[in-house]
């Protein structure tokens, strides 16, 4: 179930983030744990044409897709409160929603202890009108290392989201992420320093 009753009667909601809610969530939340989104692989499908690029040069920015064996690392936020559920809902839909995602319910597990809990996410489907879809690893740092939005230059997401998700879950082995790292640091060494 999504919403929980807290001890104080207060509804709250967990909400799942795996790209830059990682770092900057953007709402208030009550609490937050490590967790594993199991079945799924973080991969930089998703085209952006605000936040990490523009219309002429989208960015890529992170999705996840059903993959069997692998698991996406992520937070869980728990939101508490009517007008704090409200408000996160609504930051989502601006920041997510209505740039190709879609709110999807998912079982994520804790790191520290394996429990197993529903969480609200936002997924890029490839019939969104802003997917790019997968290339090879070349291809996309090229365009991540040239696309820049109104939230700053793509380089600058992914480079984020690799050193948060090496930092907050050592034994990763996300290699689409960090391989999409190596190639922006070659290709912009004044990030590299």
């Amino acid at each position: 179930m999504l919403t929980k009753m807290l001890p104080d009667h207060q509804p709250s909601l967990l909400i799942f983030g795996y790209g830059s809610l990682i770092w900057n969530p953007g709402f208030e939340f009550y609490d937050s744990r490590k967790a594993y989104a199991i079945g799924f692989a973080r991969r930089m499908y998703q085209g952006n044409t605000f936040h990490r690029g523009n219309l002429k040069q989208p960015g890529r920015v992170a999705t996840i897709i059903p993959v069997v064996d692998e698991v996406t690392s992520g937070i869980v936020f728990r939101v508490v409160g009517k007008k704090q559920i409200k408000n996160a809902l609504d930051h989502l839909v601006e920041r997510e929603i209505e740039n190709g995602y879609k709110f999807v319910t998912l079982p994520v597990e804790y790191t520290e202890n394996g429990q197993q809990v529903v969480a609200l996410t936002c997924i890029a489907e490839q019939k969104n009108e802003y997917f790019l879809g997968p290339a090879s690893i070349s291809v996309m740092a090229k365009q991540i290392a040239t696309a820049r939005g109104k939230a700053g230059p793509n380089y600058e997401y992914v480079l984020k989201l690799a050193e948060h998700v090496r930092k907050l879950f050592p034994e990763d082995n996300d290699n689409h992420l960090f391989e999409l790292e190596t190639r922006l640091r070659q290709a912009i060494p004044v990030m590299a320093a």
